[in-house]
């Protein structure tokens, strides 16, 4: 492993763009291709977004952990809400409430998880609340990119954790 990132945050919009700030600057130092950022970025807005719109979890908090890999990151997103069951999500396109109580056509989260990720997988969080598990493949700039990131990943990398209120 290169590096853990663990996040212990407030289901609070203001901080998906830290998480993504965060997501897109270790994944530029370790030189990602442009693509493949961007598409973390996108997997780890949605992930958050959905927490925090769907959980409604009685903490109030979640926990983000990014681990890279040379091959790969491993997204994970755990919160302590209702649960999630794929059969209960509603229609593409459908209504929905938004984060401001006003209304919006909503329902492309899974495809867009799906459709950027090699790997997603829910898992129900006991007693309550869903962990989240995708995978993405990293592709990299150069070759001599790759082999530099190969290398990281040899020597054991690092952990990072942090929370909003010290936890």
């Amino acid at each position: 492993m290169i590096l853990r990132l663990s996040l212990d945050l407030p289901e609070d919009t203001t901080y998906i763009r830290t998480t993504r700030l965060l997501s897109r600057c270790l994944l530029e130092d370790i030189k990602v291709s442009r693509e493949t950022i961007e598409d973390v970025e996108l997997i780890v807005t949605e992930l958050c977004s959905n927490v925090i719109r769907h959980a409604q979890s009685k903490e109030t908090h979640f926990l983000v952990t990014l681990e890279y890999y040379k091959p790969q990151v491993v997204i994970t997103v755990t919160d302590t809400g209702d649960g999630f069951s794929q059969e209960g999500v509603a229609q593409v396109g459908s209504e929905r409430k938004d984060f401001d109580d006003g209304e919006r056509l909503g329902g492309w989260g899974m495809m867009l998880l799906e459709g950027l990720s090699d790997k997603v997988d829910f898992t129900e969080t006991d007693p309550h609340g869903t962990t989240v598990r995708v995978e993405k493949t990293l592709h990299y700039e150069t070759q001599g990119d790759a082999d530099e990131a190969a290398e990281r990943d040899d020597k054991g990398g690092g952990v990072v954790t942090a929370s909003k209120d010290g936890r």
